[in-house]
């Protein structure tokens, strides 16, 4: 089996850092900043201060400029938990390179990522139900290992989104930063982003496409089959019908981003071929994921 992770991937991992936009608590302490104020070293920022306060936490600058008494509170470091939800249902194993391969690629980035900056990092298959394919670890030493459970996915099973959502937002979602790598190429997919965007946590949708679904090239006599349930339909495609496929399409990308981001999830659409040293510098970066 050839490696998923080659040496650009490698060096995305050593140079980038999660970013996350909500503060989320961990349960040991970790690298990563936590709404609990108090037992860290890094400053938070201040409260008037009252009878019964640790005195050693007064600013006594501040108050011998502005004759207030005001306590220094600082933000307890606490470790993030990442879960990569990677879609293994059948469509996902389409295209050249396969949709899939790159998911589990951008998934053991994000995983490596997580665990060298101290964190924590597991992966769920998206698929006829959700699966803890890897529990969360922690430790630079564990990229390998995750790349390698990765790397043994396959894109196989019939999905069963909304599913996987409810098991999710029960099971995870307040407790992790989570990232979903699918084609959401599924009836659901209105409701399935819905309930990922009220699940309660923070949510960040990467939309992998075949680069023969962004800009299909061929024309005539042509029979369709359904990957995920195996139906047919037969079509001649002329220049007609490909205008009419593109406008469709952009239609439906740009549902699915504004429903994303209406639901205050991060979104980015990404090619199955696409450079993912653009991707985690540019894309990613820009929409908060990663630093």
């Amino acid at each position: 089996m050839d490696p998923l992770l080659d040496s650009s991937d490698w060096e995305l991992i050593r140079r980038l850092e999660l970013s996350p936009r909500r503060r989320l608590a961990g349960q040991v302490t970790g690298e990563q900043r936590s709404p609990a104020l108090g037992g860290g070293i890094e400053f938070a920022d201040y409260r008037e201060y009252v009878p019964g306060d640790d005195v050693r936490q007064v600013d006594w600058s501040v108050f011998l400029r502005f004759r207030k008494l005001l306590v220094k509170l600082c933000a307890e470091e606490k470790e993030l938990t990442l879960m990569t939800l990677v879609d293994t249902t059948r469509s996902m194993a389409w295209g050249q390179p396969s949709k899939f391969r790159q998911a589990q690629r951008i998934a053991a980035i994000l995983a490596g990522i997580a665990v060298t900056s101290g964190n924590r990092a597991g992966v769920l298959s998206w698929g006829d139900r959700l699966v803890e394919t890897v529990e969360p670890v922690r430790g630079a030493r564990s990229v390998s290992t995750l790349a390698d459970r990765i790397g043994r996915l396959e894109a196989t099973v019939e999905g069963r989104p909304l599913d996987c959502t409810r098991q999710f937002a029960t099971r995870y979602a307040r407790r992790c930063l989570a990232v979903v790598v699918s084609d959401f190429l599924h009836a659901d997919w209105f409701a399935t982003l819905q309930g990922l965007g009220a699940s309660g946590g923070e949510v960040h949708v990467v939309h992998v496409m075949a680069p023969e679904e962004l800009n299909p090239l061929h024309r005539g006599e042509l029979t369709l089959v359904d990957l995920e349930n195996g139906s047919e339909a037969a079509l001649l495609v002329d220049a007609g019908l490909l205008d009419r496929y593109h406008s469709e399409l952009q239609g439906w990308l740009g549902e699915v981003a504004s429903v994303c981001r209406s639901r205050g999830m991060g979104y980015t659409l990404v090619a199955s071929d696409a450079s993912l040293p653009r991707l985690f510098l540019q894309d990613l970066v820009r929409t908060g994921l990663v630093c």
